[in-house]
């Protein structure tokens, strides 16, 4: 439905922006839409949405988020203010006083037995019962939404998207925008409950934000994906659940899991984690202070790793985990993009390491010598995504300068290992609809995978002049940021930025890849878990043989008890059996009493019975034989009438011929003249016909020679109208590749502005620590400044006092005295006079 902009109005373009539409329950040709100061009724007749009378008046103004119908007659309507409005009849029957909460939109609302329930932001739930007051609707209760699911605490306040209500009303299924899908048991009394509700996960926890990190294993179904919602967790693809989630202060990056299962590396800004699984949790087992690491990948056999730090690659070993690099991978000039384990055979081996970086340079690394064994360059392009075999290496390129006219986004080039020196290219294969941000090759299926900026997964089969053309797979609703292949080829996993993770099967002719060996289900466990689950067990060994004796001891005494409760129920029932056997023989001299008796009274109504039907029968015949002569009168009856009948019958037959022959006469006569008119009147029309051809072939002739005239016209203004045009495209052409010059332009001037913001963020963050240093700095002088003082003080003090001192060194007695009341700053005070005086 397009909804277009009343006549005189003056909003800004998204003003309608239509948010909700529905059909009415009963009547489903009736339809409702709501937007940003929009709400209206339509009716579907005729392949038409025509708009009927309604709305909201005054209201009409504001932004309305979401509408339901409760009823056939009546809608809530909410507003971004959260604002329930409620509509009856297509008129605005009153506003409801009870707001779920303030200054926060509403955006579902959905309708129940009771009333109805709605929430939006803030997570705030609130239900509505219908009342007899003038309110119509009171709100009952307001719950806030729990989707805590192991991220962090911010996602408690996640505001709820959408809702759905089983048809019992039993659960509530709630949506939020944290990507969380959460339950919550509605079959409760609403107004009487005390108790905070509890929600429930209806399915494992989501990422809330963009996935930037993925990898799998080789040893078991397991695979790795970081987010920025600051979360890590390890997927199990046997059963699609999540075994585990770890949070983080900082966002992780990119992530990389051990062959075996049992170690990661997680990526961050300022470091990269070395973690190790526990089970269901994992922990951190060394810090590796390598800054802005972009990619971090494990070799195939697991015994190397390696990080990419700008434009260099360090390599580690993965069983020292030492801090120093085994080797530093120095070549490219930019930053690298993409780098990926190969091997020199088709048996997976860690001899080879592919990169490529923005610079246009692709290199095969030896890992034996430690040295660039080769390398492909070509500035025109910048390589941002590269995958690679034994025989040939696939690398996705971009046009260098956005000044370039070129009719493709990227471009695949498809190289040979062995034919890499110079700007040596076996294939180009250009691609103009799709931007191809990361590559994955299975070597087994001879298939080429590509994740798409669209959100699609392109499926490229071998050889690709041919395979380049198959369309792509639409799944996410963002850019694919990365994919990967299990070890066994049989499952293709992405991830976008829309947060979601898509696990794609592999099948070989519809029949999926049956793996050789099973999973391993071995794990790590650290010392000082095992040894607290030791002590647990056997805590709960001790505590299991206490319950086996608490248990023997109450079993004796249930049998004992169980015995004599048996013996006396068995008294009990021989005395029952005795009783019931009396009332049974009792019961059965009655039955035969009675048996007798009602032999009797059947006899005797028997009898009477039989003379009754005699006598019924002779008074029946009676009646029979009178109705027998009054029906041979009612004969006699009806013959007298059939005679007179027929009779009158012959005299209408008479009368009717007469008349219709007098009727024939007179339409013979009519007949006469009518046709004596008609040849009158076709004279007349064959002299009309006559002069009409002579006035038409006339006006043919004034026609004809109008018509020369005006094409005459036409074919001149024709000629000149096709050189203006031609003229007007040439110009277009013109414009056109200015427009491009000028998008590139300004597409260049943005990524500049961009990296200025990065910079200017950094500066900012640089220039509030040393403020803070400054702060610092400035209160340690304060507090020098306090101690100079203080101790300046106490010099004058002792200057003073040895002035004093001073004047009555010449009076021996006085002196005397004050040698023997002396203190101990008196004895300081003494020591620096003799220090003075052996000076001078």
């Amino acid at each position: 439905v397009q909804v277009t902009r009343d006549k005189g109005q003056n909003a800004p373009r998204d003003a309608l922006l239509v948010t909700h539409v529905s059909i009415n329950p009963r009547d489903p040709q009736h339809v409702v839409v709501s937007g940003n100061g929009l709400f209206r009724f339509y009716r579907y007749v005729d392949a038409l949405l025509k708009h009927v009378p309604g709305g909201l008046g005054r209201a009409h103004t504001q932004n309305f988020t979401a509408h339901s119908w409760i009823s056939d007659n009546r809608i809530i309507v909410a507003t971004e203010n959260a604002n329930l409005l409620l509509i009856e009849d297509g008129e605005l029957r009153c506003p409801l006083p009870a707001a779920p909460s303030v200054n926060h939109a509403i955006h579902a609302v959905i309708p129940t037995s009771r009333g109805f329930v709605c929430s939006g932001e803030m997570g705030i739930l609130s239900v509505f019962e219908k009342s007899d007051d003038k309110d119509l609707y009171r709100r009952v209760r307001s719950v806030t939404v729990d989707t805590k699911s192991g991220t962090d605490e911010g996602a408690k306040r996640a505001s709820v998207r959408a809702f759905c209500l089983t048809q019992a009303e039993e659960t509530l299924a709630i949506v939020t925008s944290n990507n969380q899908i959460v339950g919550l048991n509605f079959n409760i009394d609403w107004a009487k409950a005390t108790d905070a509700p509890s929600f429930r996960a209806i399915c494992q926890p989501f990422h809330s934000g963009s996935i930037v990190g993925l990898d799998t294993c080789i040893r078991k179904p397991l695979v790795v994906t970081s987010s920025t919602d600051r979360t890590v967790r390890v997927w199990n693809v046997n059963d699609d659940t999540v075994e585990i989630i770890k949070s983080f202060p900082s966002e992780p990056g990119a992530v990389a899991f051990h062959p075996s299962g049992l170690h990661l590396l997680i990526c961050f800004s300022d470091k990269v984690r070395f973690m190790n699984l526990y089970g269901d949790t994992m922990q951190e087992f060394k810090t590796f202070n390598v800054r802005s690491v972009t990619d971090v990948r494990f070799s195939v056999g697991g015994q190397y790793f390696c990080l990419v730090h700008g434009n260099v690659i360090h390599l580690y070993n993965t069983a020292t985990c030492d801090s120093a690099p085994v080797a530093q991978l120095r070549g490219h000039s930019q930053r690298i993009r993409s780098v990926q384990w190969a091997a020199t055979t088709p048996y997976p081996t860690d001899t080879r390491l592919v990169s490529c970086s923005l610079d246009g340079v692709v290199i095969d690394w030896n890992l034996r010598e430690m040295r660039k064994e080769s390398d492909h360059i070509d500035k025109r392009y910048q390589y941002h995504a590269v995958a690679s075999d034994d025989k040939n290496i696939w690398v996705v390129g971009a046009p260098a300068s956005s000044q370039a006219e070129t009719r493709w986004k990227v471009k695949l080039r498809e190289i040979e290992v062995g034919n890499m020196h110079g700007d040596a290219i076996s294939n180009d294969f250009e691609l103009p609809d799709t931007y191809i941000n990361c590559l994955a090759v299975a070597q087994q299926h001879r298939l080429l995978f590509g994740g798409c900026g669209d959100g699609s997964v392109k499926l490229m089969t071998f050889p690709l002049q041919g395979g380049i053309h198959d369309p792509p797979i639409l799944a996410h609703a963002g850019a694919v940021n990365k994919v990967c292949i299990s070890h066994d080829e049989s499952m293709l996993f992405s991830i976008g930025n829309d947060g979601s993770f898509f696990i794609f099967d592999i099948k070989e002719d519809g029949r999926a890849v049956k793996r050789d060996a099973p999973f391993a289900e071995e794990i790590l466990i650290s010392k000082s878990d095992l040894e607290e689950k030791s002590s647990t067990a056997s805590h709960l060994r001790q505590l299991l043989e206490e319950f086996k004796t608490d248990l023997e001891g109450e079993e004796k005494r249930e049998t004992h008890q169980h015995g004599t409760e048996i013996k006396e129920c068995t008294e009990n029932f021989k005395l029952a059996s005795s009783a019931n056997s009396e009332r049974f023989a009792a019961a059965w001299n009655s039955k035969v009493e009675q048996e007798r008796n009602h032999a009797q009274q059947k006899r005797e109504i028997a009898e009477k019975h039989r003379q009754a039907c005699d006598g019924l029968e002779r008074t029946k015949q009676a009646e029979l034989q009178e109705l027998d002569d009054h029906s041979s009168k009612l004969r006699q009856t009806i013959d007298e009438d059939r005679e007179r009948f027929m009779g009158l019958l012959q005299q209408c037959d008479d009368k009717y011929e007469r008349r219709l022959r007098e009727n024939e006469e007179e339409f013979q006569e009519k007949m006469r003249s009518q046709q004596q008119q008609q040849r009158q009147k076709q004279d007349s029309l064959a002299a009309v016909r006559q002069t009409q051809k002579e006035i038409r072939s006339q006006l043919e002739m004034d026609t004809d020679t109008q018509i020369e005239q005006t094409r005459t016209a036409n074919e001149e203004k024709l000629k000149s109208l096709v050189t203006s045009y031609m003229h007007m495209k040439g110009e277009k052409a013109i414009m056109i590749k200015a427009l491009a010059m000028l998008l590139k332009e300004t597409e260049h001037r943005n990524a500049e502005v961009r990296a200025l913001d990065v910079m200017k963020q950094n500066v900012t963050k640089q220039i509030f620590s040393l403020s803070e240093n400054i702060k610092q700095l400035h209160s340690d002088i304060d507090e020098r400044d306090l101690t100079i003082g203080e101790k300046e003080k106490k010099i004058y003090e002792l200057k003073r006092r040895n002035q004093d001192l001073e004047k009555h060194k010449f009076v021996p007695v006085s002196y005397t005295h004050l040698r023997a009341h002396e203190t101990p700053e008196h004895l300081v005070c003494r020591l620096l006079l003799e220090k003075k005086k052996k000076k001078m």
